[in-house]
């Protein structure tokens, strides 16, 4: 026990006599976050926080490992997944820290991730089998190292995308740690236990100086510190476990981060089609802030669900088979029962967004494939009869009205070509309307006119504009100017392109 106090609270002095040196080095080396549309913070806020994490935890467990009692012995009888642990999350925090210092792409930091890990993998802490008392047992098989790096980036993302608001992310992985502790005592897991205490002291500490209005943020490097052990760490506790409970715990606890992430990012992805990786403010604690809440008050209403959360786990501990599954059925219905008051009407904005982007898709890949037939006619062409007719002909497949090819003489243009819909396709709604210049052989200046029909999307009618445009680039008007003149086709009665003469 004195093991457990001494750690605990070494590590929050640690923390709090670190946090002003940090905050100091930051601001004379201008390392500091500025106000922003996003940012909900007024002054230049320092924040390399994450710094205190690393160091004021290894300070209390580097010594761990050569204490002669029951903990020293536990840490030497796990020293291998202990130091790939500590060796992993190090790296994740100087990824973190570059991050801060220098942008990083958000695909570097993914990979990176990635190979964390799989470090942590290769050591023996994998998703080996899921089990509910004598209930049932899952064997993952091979999926085992597929789920565990899951598991850890997600927890990891997840941890560094809740950190929006004073003290949030702190607050959040302060109560994931104390659960995680309790759940490495309960399985007897010392080594566990003592980590965790650890980083809970360095976040207690930090809590003092990062909670509303706060003096200090930790950063990339202290949210993927915390998110990347947080993960390893409770992957750790069930591999000695193999319940379902040991995992489900955690992911519990962590469901307002989890739950939010994922709605944010299908709402980026589905509904406004950026980047995943992209900033908004569509996060639960933006919404709340929106409905005119305090920064504290909405700080302290993340706390209590994740404490209430934390709570139902943790009773979970006490319970057996199909009654650990009801109680965390029922604090995952709690959840998303939450989100969906909040975002009810975005979750019906997704279905609508994503049945529209169905339909663009769709409609892409049609017009993609009458793209690459055009291609192919056109190579095929011999003659300027020949070129205008595989433009024409796309034109129809693509839905296009009226389609005209122009010639500049005598700094004029006069139409010599033209190309309708026939009358019982030919709509009335709107239409867009673009003109294209094209390269010719000759010293004559040429563009293409057209109008499309707009139905429904006008982002579909720019894509058959970009394909067209698209064809005039690889295919320009061959050198026949000349039989465009000559040539009259009258063929608008039975929908084929048609040749004009110049007036």
């Amino acid at each position: 026990m004195k093991t457990y106090i001494t750690v605990y609270f070494g590590t929050v002095l640690v923390a709090m006599f670190l946090v002003p040196i940090v905050s100091q080095l930051a601001k004379w080396y201008r390392l500091v976050d500025a106000p922003g549309p996003r940012k909900v913070h007024h002054t230049p806020i320092p924040r390399i926080g994450g710094i205190v994490f690393i160091v004021s935890t290894l300070a209390l467990i580097l010594p761990v490992f050569f204490l002669k009692n029951d903990i020293g012995q536990s840490f030497h009888e796990s020293r291998t997944e202990l130091i790939v642990l500590l060796a992993a999350a190090g790296f994740i925090f100087i990824v973190g820290l570059i991050d801060d210092l220098r942008s990083i792409r958000g695909y570097i930091k993914l990979l990176c991730l990635i190979g964390a890990s799989l470090a942590i993998c290769a050591s023996g802490a994998t998703l080996r089998s899921i089990s509910v008392g004598t209930w049932f047992e899952l064997d993952t098989g091979l999926a085992a190292w597929p789920l565990s790096v899951l598991w850890i980036v997600m927890i990891t993302v997840c941890m560094s995308v809740i950190d929006g608001l004073d003290g949030l992310a702190a607050g959040i992985a302060a109560i994931v740690c104390g659960t995680i502790v309790l759940m490495a005592l309960w399985s007897g897991q010392a080594a566990m236990a003592v980590l965790m205490l650890a980083l809970l002291g360095s976040v207690t500490g930090f809590l003092f100086f990062n909670f509303y209005p706060a003096k200090i943020f930790m950063g990339d490097c202290g949210s993927m510190f915390l998110g990347f052990f947080i993960g390893a760490g409770s992957l750790v506790c069930q591999t000695k476990t193999h319940t379902l409970v040991g995992l489900a715990i955690p992911f519990l606890v962590m469901g307002v981060p989890i739950i939010d992430t994922c709605f944010v990012v299908i709402s980026r992805r589905f509904l406004e089609r950026r980047s995943i990786f992209a900033s908004d403010r569509k996060h639960l604690h933006h919404h709340l802030l929106d409905l005119g809440l305090h920064h504290r008050t909405v700080v302290i209403i993340i706390y209590a669900v994740t404490a209430i959360s934390a709570s139902i786990g943790v009773f979970t501990l006490t319970t057996e088979g199909r009654w650990s599954i009801g109680l965390l059925a029922v604090g995952l219905i709690l959840l998303l029962s939450l989100f969906a008051c909040l975002h009810g009407r975005r979750y019906c904005g997704i279905l609508t967004a994503l049945k529209r982007n169905l339909a663009i898709i769709n409609d892409a890949r049609i017009y993609r494939h009458t793209f690459e037939m055009a291609q192919v006619r056109m190579r095929e062409s011999t003659s300027f009869h020949e070129w205008w007719e595989a433009v024409c002909i796309m034109s129809k497949k693509m839905h296009f009205q009226t389609l005209g090819l122009w010639n500049c003489r005598s700094g004029q243009y006069v139409r010599t070509c033209t190309w309708d819909v026939s009358k019982d396709r030919f709509t009335t709604g709107k239409t867009a309307k673009f003109t294209l210049p094209i390269r010719g052989n000759g010293a004559a200046e040429w563009e293409i006119r057209a109008h499309i029909s707009v139905n429904g999307y006008l982002e579909l009618s720019g894509r058959q504009a970009m394909l067209l445009a698209r064809l005039m680039d690889e295919f320009p008007l061959p050198g026949q100017e000349e039989e465009a003149e000559q040539l009259e086709l009258f063929a608008n009665a039975t929908n084929r392109p048609s040749i004009k003469k110049k007036a």
